[in-house]
């Protein structure tokens, strides 16, 4: 089962994030992430409205992810982030560098 569903427009990928973000899912994110950069994506787009749990593996990603993406016009960013995983990106002070906006 696929932990995450894909849309594209133009050089906007949205990948809608079905499950956790944890070790599971972790390398078939990392591969579909470094595909789409090398394809000349220009956005990211990490919906998160069915992700209740990030685990150390995924939030290394996300890091990593927003370091692939950094480099203006490039750009990541976590829509529909459920409350409680808001509230660790913000004690941890990420949820502006990773550009988090709460659903």
């Amino acid at each position: 089962m696929n932990q995450f569903l894909l849309e594209r427009e133009g050089a906007k990928v949205k990948v809608i994030l079905v499950a956790e973000l944890t070790s599971a899912v972790v390398p078939e994110l990392r591969e579909l992430l470094c595909a789409v950069e090398e394809d000349g994506v220009r956005e990211v787009v990490l919906d998160c409205a069915k992700t209740m749990l990030v685990d150390s593996a995924g939030l290394s990603l996300l890091l990593a992810a927003r370091n692939s993406f950094s480099q203006p016009p490039r750009i990541l960013r976590l829509v529909g982030v459920q409350p409680s995983l808001f509230s660790v990106l913000e004690t941890l002070r990420l949820h502006r560098y990773l550009n988090a906006q709460m659903e």
